[in-house]
């Protein structure tokens, strides 16, 4: 797939490869065969049956260094801050839900920090940055909170960083701007923008060998906007020929900005964006009879997008920063994810932000279990940066800070993953690409 004489480095593998060590059970065999290369399709996620609760117990208890059973509801709980975004635009209620979930599992079933009881301690930031900043002095003053796992923000996370700096331990999840993977002392194990838009360059020029592409974004939207710079940076690393097009957030007259940018011409379309524009996209794409293969973020595969849609997704290739919770059959890692959230909440959302909600939780477990219930800053700081994975639900291997000398001492990783969808439920197993440095900017 790679083409060596285009002075591309082989960093695309097959997701969900036998992991090492502790993982080696979660993983199994699940890791894509031929269908990932080959266009095969693999078993569609509702014919796979879910790993029981005590399968997700005895594996996961393993990875967080725990006990299963209960946590001792006699011992003093140990309190976890959380700093989530909703209520406002954009909002992701499904991230609390799924960090709740979590917490209920590991006192259930994980045996809690050390057998005391996980408490978590939530703050909401709907769209302000006077709401984050009220937030971080909240948690700087509670006595009982050491540690402080901060969710996506997407406005006052330097209020966030200036206030808890030096006073209590604050863990990253996924960045959604700058100054996130420019901070020192917080780790951002997920990699956000700094992964997606090399990892979709490298898909597109690697797997698709796409020559020309036609890339369509939300001028309005910062992310997108940011998202729009950094392809387009990868694309130019890769010698790909490409036109970006602007457009608005959820506007209906897309299909003027997919004419403009080539796409009825084009190898690829990429589409970034947030979940309001993927149906009218859906739309556009059929009416202009676009033949080309569409990359897009995994913000589509929300429920709304089903509904609206006739029911189905469309039938893109979609990109995350996780393996693809939506098609557990294809990954064991996916299936205990899954066979926790039905359990604790049936119905509940299983896409958008949970499942990087959900895993922060996990591995702040790990984390405690290993350095005690009131860790230091600089405890904190130093297990990150001593962390190689592997990241449950993520890639097998991660390195804090290595790419410090670009100026992002904060990122992790730049590990994502790409699904094709082939509609009714039927989804290709996922393909693991690493972009490195491709398409970093700032």
């Amino acid at each position: 797939m790679i083409d060596n004489a285009r002075g591309r480095g082989r960093v695309l593998r097959a997701a969900a490869a036998a992991g090492a060590g502790i993982l080696m059970g979660i993983t199994g065999c699940a890791g894509p065969g031929p269908a990932a290369r080959t266009g095969a399709s693999a078993a569609p996620a509702g014919t796979a049956a879910l790993p029981s609760l005590g399968e997700a117990q005895k594996a996961l208890s393993s990875y967080v260094g725990g006990t299963p059973g209960s946590a001792d509801t006699g011992k003093p709980p140990v309190y976890l801050g959380f700093i989530t975004q909703h209520g406002g635009i954009p909002s992701f209620p499904e991230a609390q839900a799924a960090a709740e979930v979590a917490v209920r599992f590991v006192n259930e079933k994980l045996g809690g920090v050390r057998g005391r009881p996980l408490a978590l301690v939530p703050c909401v930031v709907v769209s302000a940055q006077e709401e984050a900043l009220n937030c971080a002095q909240r948690m700087a003053g509670d006595a009982r909170i050491q540690v402080v796992q901060l969710s996506l923000l997407t406005v006052g996370t330097v209020s966030v960083y200036d206030t808890l700096s030096g006073r209590k331990a604050v863990v990253g999840q996924t960045p959604a701007s700058p100054t996130d993977v420019a901070a020192k002392g917080v780790y951002q194990p997920w990699p956000g923008s700094y992964g997606i838009q090399g990892g979709i360059a490298k898909y597109v020029a690697d797997v698709l060998k796409a020559e020309r592409v036609a890339v369509v974004y939300d001028g309005d939207d910062p992310g997108s906007s940011f998202g729009a710079k950094s392809v387009a940076a990868a694309f130019g690393q890769l010698g790909v020929s490409f036109k970006q097009v602007a457009t608005q957030t959820g506007s209906a007259d897309v299909a003027s900005a997919l004419v403009s940018a080539g796409a009825l011409d084009a190898d690829a379309v990429v589409r970034i964006s947030n979940t309001p524009s993927c149906v009218p996209t859906a739309r556009a794409l059929r009416q202009l009879g676009v033949k080309a293969p569409v990359i897009a973020l995994d913000f589509c595969t929300d429920d709304s997008v089903r509904q609206a849609n006739g029911g189905d997704l469309p039938a893109w290739t979609y990109v995350g920063q996780s393996r693809n919770v939506l098609s557990p059959g294809t990954d064991r890692q996916a299936a205990i994810y899954r066979s926790v959230m039905n359990a604790y909440a049936p119905g509940g959302k299983a896409g958008g932000l949970a499942p990087y909600a959900w895993d922060s939780i996990i591995l702040d477990t790990k984390m405690l279990n290993e350095l005690g219930a009131t860790p230091e800053p600089a405890a904190v700081s130093g297990w990150w940066k001593a962390f190689h994975g592997p990241l449950f639900l993520g890639p097998d291997r991660m390195s804090c800070g290595f790419l410090a000398e670009k100026g992002l001492p904060s990122l992790c990783s730049t590990t994502v993953f790409l699904s094709r969808y082939q509609g009714g439920g039927r989804w290709e197993r996922s393909v693991e690409v690493d972009a490195q440095s491709i398409g970093i900017t700032r």
